[in-house]
């Protein structure tokens, strides 16, 4: 209780700060102003950040480079109404969960990169560690459905991970950095330009031992972006990059194994290795005052190989994803009878296949092959028009098709073999409403509809009774109706504040019941909250920021009526402040964040105690003297022991643990020409 007290008395004193500094806060060029804050996820349009009804966050640039982040989950731990849960304490197995989800909150959590999603067909789920962070160039977080715009998984949310563009002028960049656990981690990257052609590459390599035993990661990366604009109404680019990575996969322990020793591993030889390629292509031809066409088109390969050694029955698979996608769009801006008007329209088509071969057996041998494969495509619009110069109206719907073809063979004889499609449709719907009250504060409100497909791996089921590989075709698609409704409001440029309220009632939400060992749609969810945010530049020198999150997901129907999600804290916030340039070139910068106690995974019926409540403080300190910059941080600085992840063993008896790492050191060096 004290904790919540000390968040929203935080809270309090920035808003009031706000009211009693106003007319005394100087402006200052080099902190950040947000009043004219442009975003593209939130319309699939450039649309300043005001406009748009709904919580939008923008990570920028000098945020993720001031902080101790190792991969893009880590910056959103201390967003609002986001929880991120690491398995393996460096990124590669983080689950991010936007709008309280739980273990399903990665795939009710849509993520793209530069306007291309990477979620996966199957459960695998997003691979966070793919995207270099010196890359990144800012991340936009917009929470609530974005299914009329984007489709399928965009139930909780989108988050946007926006990469660099090549400059005109030639900059050359150089990182080292290091830390605990052999943590050793190298970056390079040149851009320049000449005339209408520009480009960048990049290179990266990092490894480390892990905070577990056995918990080795090693990872490389390679890649680029050509931009060439021959004219000033048409535009080209291609960019692609490489990546490849080896992970050790230590399992949970139990309570009592955490309590004798947190970092023991009970899978030492558990290995994963990963290729992935992507390469993206596209153009926007700017027709005047008839409007804009926009078109991508990517491809993606990902080799995945895992291995699970064992005395008495091993497992192997190796797994081959291929997806393609083309997106065309059409914008148009203009007045309609003298009021200003934003239309889009476009088609999103998506094909997915994976290929894979499993080995089981001491020694391994060769017991099933998979191709599957999942196609989608889906019509959308969306309009936002403004009734007066203050207020806009916004109205949209997508029709969405999906088709998925299983062909999956047991060659030890065992089972049978599955050689089956389905189809499915859904609807998605939305209408928001702006109103600019005051310089760049704005009150919104919004209703949608939702909808996610179910995964590859949530269909197919291996049914023992029968001896049979299935399609389960009582699995439905999980829909939702979505209500929000909140104010951004600007004390001064430098001073502002937020707060949303939001209620999801989903219907046939998808999720395992390990009482019948497959998934499952749940007749009724409900997921209801507030979130609250507060940031202000103070006294020239100060930068203070925090927020907060309460969260109330729950069942609504039997057999598990009123029961908490399993994975959903209540309580989440974070707290922190940033002093800049009270010596020139010095940043000395920490924040504390909090998560509240959940369930298990797979404790739907609630019968375990939760999994504790945690809190971690990070430091930053870094100096910048001309092109070069020192840089030194903590994380979790007073040592704290903790899990982020618990779930219930296969016959739900007791509980298993992925313990965090305690408290680590990261420093470094970079110069910029």
């Amino acid at each position: 209780m004290k904790k919540r007290v000390l968040v929203f008395g935080v809270l309090a004193g920035f808003l009031f700060s706000g009211f009693s500094l106003a007319e005394d806060n100087e402006k200052d060029n080099n902190k950040t102003n947000r009043l004219n804050e442009v975003v593209v996820t939130g319309t699939r349009s450039e649309k300043e950040v005001k406009k748009i009804p709904a919580n939008v966050t923008v990570i920028t640039e000098k945020e993720i480079e001031e902080s101790n982040a190792k991969v893009i989950s880590d910056l959103l731990r201390a967003e609002q109404g986001i929880v991120v849960r690491d398995l393996l304490g460096h990124g590669k197995a983080s689950q991010v969960d936007l709008r309280g989800f739980g273990e399903s909150g990665p795939y009710n959590t849509l993520v793209m990169v530069d306007g291309r999603r990477v979620n996966s067909i199957d459960l695998s789920g997003t691979d966070w560690t793919q995207i270099p962070l010196d890359q990144v160039q800012r991340i936009e977080i917009v929470r609530g459905t974005g299914s009329v715009l984007y489709g399928d998984n965009a139930v909780g949310g989108v988050i946007n991970i926006i990469t660099k563009s090549p400059s005109k002028e030639l900059k050359v960049k150089g990182k080292a950095t290091f830390g605990s656990y052999r943590r050793d981690q190298q970056e390079a990257n040149i851009s320049g330009g000449y005339k209408a052609l520009s480009g960048a590459v990049f290179a990266s390599q990092d490894s480390t031992d892990g905070y577990r035993h056995d918990n080795e990661f090693k990872a490389k990366d390679v890649g680029g972006k050509l931009v060439i604009d021959p004219t000033e109404k048409i535009s080209f680019h291609i960019n692609g990059s490489y990546h490849e990575d080896e992970a050790d996969l230590p399992g949970p322990l139990t309570y009592l194994q955490q309590k004798a020793d947190r970092r023991h591993n009970n899978n030492p030889e558990d290995k994963l290795k990963t290729k992935d390629y992507f390469i993206t292509s596209g153009f926007d031809v700017n027709l005047g005052k008839y409007g804009n066409i926009i078109t991508d088109v990517s491809y993606k390969n990902q080799k995945i190989s895992a291995e699970y050694p064992d005395p008495v029955w091993s497992q192997a698979r190796d797994i081959e994803n291929d997806t393609w996608s083309l997106t065309p769009r059409y914008v148009w801006e203009g007045d309609i009878v003298g009021h200003e008007n934003t239309f889009i329209a476009g088609v999103d088509f998506y094909w997915g296949d994976m290929d894979m071969d499993a080995y089981s057996g001491t020694p391994l041998v060769h017991s099933g092959i998979s191709d599957v494969s999942r196609d989608s495509m889906g019509f959308y619009f969306n309009n936002e028009f403004s009734i007066l110069k203050n207020l806009l109206v916004s109205c949209g719907a997508r029709h969405e098709r999906v088709k998925y073809d299983f062909y999956t063979k047991d060659l030890a004889g065992w089972l049978g073999t599955l050689d089956d499609d389905v189809r499915e449709s859904e609807n998605a719907y939305s209408v928001g409403i702006t109103y600019l009250y005051h310089d760049d504060s704005s009150l919104f409100a919004r209703v949608n509809r939702s909808f996610r497909f179910p995964l590859i791996d949530e269909l197919a089921y291996e049914d023992w009774s029968t001896f049979d590989i299935l399609v389960n075709t009582n699995l439905k698609p999980q829909k939702g109706i979505h209500y929000e409704t909140g104010i951004r409001h600007f004390f001064t440029p430098d001073i502002r504040a937020n707060i949303t309220y939001f209620r999801a009632e989903i219907e046939n939400e998808i999720f395992y019941n390990p009482d019948v060992f497959m998934n499952e749609n749940h007749p009724e969810t409900l997921h209801q909250g507030v979130e609250l945010g507060a940031y202000a530049d103070l006294f020239k020198h100060v930068t203070l920021f925090g927020n907060y999150t309460y969260e109330k997901a729950t069942f609504e129907k039997n057999p598990y009526k009123s029961n908490d999600i399993p994975a959903v804290p209540r309580h989440k916030g974070s707290v922190g402040f940033k002093i800049r340039d009270m010596v020139p070139g010095l940043i000395f910068s920490a924040d504390c964040n909090y998560v509240g106690s959940n369930f298990a995974i797979s404790d739907q019926a609630n019968n375990f105690d939760k999994k504790d409540a945690y809190y971690t403080i990070n430091t930053m300190l870094s100096y910048e003297w001309k092109m070069l910059k020192v840089f030194a941080g903590i994380n979790n600085l007073t040592n704290k022991k903790y899990s982020e992840y618990a779930v219930m063993d296969t016959f739900l008896t007791q509980r298993y643990f992925y313990p965090a790492p305690e408290r680590n050191y990261v420093g470094g060096i970079s110069f910029e020409f």
